[in-house]
C-alpha cells in the first residue's frame, strides 16, 4: 500500500483527469462531521482510501491531513458515487478553462437522470487551496485533541462548500408541464477568482410527480440543452438553440425558460458572455444576450400572423431578412460576432417547426391538412369568415414571417494587419414587423395591414495610420443614419382580395468628417430618400 500526503495535489488532478479507466469516489468529510466529532476523534488522522475500478492494478491511498487548511483539499456536499459526480470531477480538472468546459454534459445529465429516476438531485464539489495565512494558521491547533481537530475540519468544509455559490456563474432552467408542475435545474460554476471557492454546484427538482410522458419529454431536451450551453460557454459565445426551440412536439410541456448570469466576465475582453435568457411559451419566443461588447434582444410571436404560410415561404422570407441584416451591418461596420448571434437567433426562433418539403404555396389542401394536424407555426385561420382560398391569397401577399421585434446595440473594433486597433465604433439597430386584421366596413370583408420597420444609427472612427488613438484628436469619423418602412395593405371582399398595395418609405444618410486636432477640417454627406407605392392586386 502506498501512502501519499495531501500536499500531493497532482494525484487528485490525475484522478480527476482519468475519463475512461477510473471512477473517482468522493472522500470529503460530511457537513455533519462536527456533531459527531467526539465519535470520530480516533479516526481523525487515519488514512482515507480512494478506490479505483478493476482496471487499476492497485488501490491508492492519501493521508487525511491532521490539521484543517493543510494542503489542497476537495470537498463534496454528498458522498456519492454516480455518473454526475464523475462528470463534475472531470469538469473540474486543470484543463477546464472555459464555461463550456465546466458545463459540459451536466445539463443533459441532470435531465436524463431525473427522467430515469423521477427524484430530485443535488451535489456540490469544492476545491480548497489555502492561502499563506491559512497555511500559517495550522500551528494554532497543534496539540489540540482529536475532537477539536475534527470540528475544525468540519467547519472548514462547510465554509468551503458554501463559498462555491459566491459570485458563481449560474444556469437556471425552468420547464412548465401541461399538468401544472415546474421542473427546476441549476448549475453553478465558480473559478474562485471573485472571492468565492472554486467548484461546481448542480441540482434538479420538480414541484410534483411527473408522468412518464413528461419525463420522456424532459429527456428529449437533454442534447439540446448541452448544445446550447456548449456554444454559450465558449470564449466568444455562439447560439445553437435548435434543440430547444422545438422543445416539445407531444404537447406535454408548455413553457421553457433558460437564464444565465456570469458576473465574472471581464469588461476588458470584448465579446465575453455576461447574461443570457431564452423564453419559449405558447404566447411568444424570445432571446436576450448581453456580452461585454453589447446586447441583443429578439421577440417572436408564437402564433402566426394573419394568413401564415407554409415552410417554403417561411424559409425564403428568413433568408431575405438575413441578407437585409447583413447589408445594414456592413454599412454600419457593426461588430461581426454580435451580428452573427443576432442572425442566428432570428433564424432559429423564426424557423418552421417541421423541416419537411413544402407543399405548393397557397394550396387549399395544404391549409386543410395543416389545420387538421394543428401545427403551431403552420397555416392558421385569419378569421372564421375567411375561406381557405381567401386565406391562401392573403398569405401569399405577406412577408411570410411571424410578427417580431428585434434590436442590438454593440461596440465594434477592427484591427490592422499588425494587430493594432485601427477602427472603433458603435451600432444601434432595430427591426420589427406587426400585422393587424380587422373588419372592413367599406367592403364588408377584412382589412389586413402588415408593416416592417428598420432603423440603423451607427458611428465609427478610423485611423489614418495603423493605430487609432482618439486622444490625439486626429482621425476620420463616419456616421450612418438609416430608416425604412414597408407597409402592405390588403382589403378583401367575400372570397377574394379586392385591393393590395405595398408602400415603401426609405431615408439614408452617411457622413464623413476629417478630424484634425479635434476639429473637423473636411465634411461630406450622402443623403438619399425614396418613397414608392406598388399595386400588388
Amino acid at each position: 500500500m502506498t501512502l501519499i500526503t495531501s500536499t500531493g495535489a497532482g494525484v487528485l488532478d490525475r484522478i480527476a483527469a482519468s475519463r475512461t479507466t477510473s471512477t473517482y469516489r468522493p472522500a470529503g468529510v460530511s457537513a455533519q462531521a462536527a456533531g459527531a466529532a467526539a465519535k470520530t476523534a480516533a479516526a481523525a488522522s487515519a488514512p482515507t482510501r480512494v478506490t479505483l475500478d478493476a482496471t487499476s492494478a492497485s488501490a491508492l491511498v492519501y493521508a487525511k491531513p491532521s490539521t484543517p487548511g493543510f494542503g489542497p483539499q476537495r470537498f463534496w456536499a454528498n458522498a456519492r458515487d454516480d455518473g454526475l459526480s464523475e462528470l463534475m470531477t472531470r469538469n473540474s480538472g486543470k484543463d477546464a478553462l472555459t464555461l463550456s468546459d465546466r458545463w459540459r454534459g451536466l445539463g443533459g445529465g441532470l435531465l436524463k437522470q431525473f427522467a430515469d429516476t423521477g427524484t430530485a438531485y443535488q451535489q456540490t464539489l469544492a476545491d480548497y487551496v489555502p492561502g499563506v495565512d491559512a497555511a500559517g494558521a495550522t500551528g494554532t491547533v497543534e496539540g489540540a485533541d482529536a475532537a477539536a481537530t475534527a470540528a475544525a475540519a468540519a467547519a472548514l468544509q462547510e465554509q468551503t462548500l458554501g463559498g462555491v455559490g459566491t459570485n458563481a456563474a449560474e444556469v437556471n432552467l425552468k420547464i412548465q408541464t401541461r399538468s401544472g408542475h415546474t421542473v427546476e435545474l441549476k448549475i453553478g460554476v465558480n473559478n474562485g477568482d471573485q472571492g468565492g471557492t472554486r467548484g461546481l454546484q448542480v441540482g434538479i427538482k420538480s414541484s410534483g410527480a411527473l408522468s412518464s410522458a413528461e419525463r420522456q419529454a424532459l429527456s428529449a431536451l437533454s442534447d439540446g440543452l448541452d448544445q446550447a450551453l456548449e456554444g454559450l460557454g465558449e470564449g466568444a459565445p455562439t447560439l445553437d438553440l435548435s434543440g430547444l426551440t422545438a422543445f416539445d412536439r407531444s404537447g406535454v410541456l408548455t413553457g421553457l425558460d433558460l437564464e444565465i448570469e456570469n458576473p465574472n466576465a471581464s469588461a476588458d475582453v470584448p465579446g465575453k458572455l455576461q447574461a443570457f435568457s431564452l423564453h419559449l411559451g405558447t404566447d411568444k419566443k424570445s432571446v436576450m444576450m448581453r456580452t461585454t461588447s453589447g446586447e441583443m434582444n429578439l421577440e417572436v410571436d408564437a402564433t402566426p400572423p394573419t394568413g401564415a404560410v407554409n415552410n417554403g415561404q417561411r424559409r425564403s422570407a428568413i433568408d431575405q431578412l438575413l441578407k437585409q441584416i447583413d447589408a445594414a451591418a456592413d454599412r454600419a461596420h457593426a461588430d461581426a460576432a454580435m451580428t452573427k448571434s443576432f442572425k442566428d437567433a432570428f433564424q432559429q426562433l423564426q424557423a418552421p417547426p417541421v423541416d419537411e418539403a413544402p407543399a405548393s404555396t397557397g394550396s387549399a389542401a395544404t391549409i386543410a391538412t395543416t389545420l387538421a394536424k394543428g401545427g403551431p407555426d403552420e397555416v392558421a385561420p385569419v378569421t372564421p369568415s375567411m375561406s381557405d382560398g381567401l386565406r391562401s391569397q392573403v398569405q401569399s401577399l405577406q412577408s411570410g414571417l411571424a410578427d417580431f421585434k428585434a434590436d442590438f446595440s454593440a461596440d465594434s473594433q477592427r484591427t490592422s494587419r499588425i494587430g493594432s486597433i485601427q477602427e472603433a465604433g458603435h451600432t444601434d439597430y432595430k427591426i420589427s414587423q406587426t400585422t393587424a386584421d380587422r373588419p372592413s366596413t367599406a367592403t364588408g370583408g377584412r382589412s389586413v395591414t402588415q408593416a416592417q420597420t428598420e432603423e440603423l444609427d451607427a458611428s465609427y472612427q478610423k485611423s489614418r495610420t495603423f493605430t487609432l488613438d482618439r486622444s490625439t484628436g486626429n482621425y476620420d469619423a463616419y456616421t450612418v443614419q438609416d430608416s425604412k418602412t414597408i407597409t402592405t395593405m390588403i382589403d378583401t371582399v367575400k372570397d377574394s382580395v379586392s385591393r393590395a398595395l405595398r408602400k415603401t418609405d426609405e431615408q439614408r444618410l452617411k457622413t464623413f468628417s476629417q478630424i484634425e486636432n479635434f476639429k473637423p477640417t473636411e465634411h461630406s454627406e450622402w443623403p438619399s430618400q425614396r418613397s414608392a407605392t406598388e399595386r400588388l392586386r
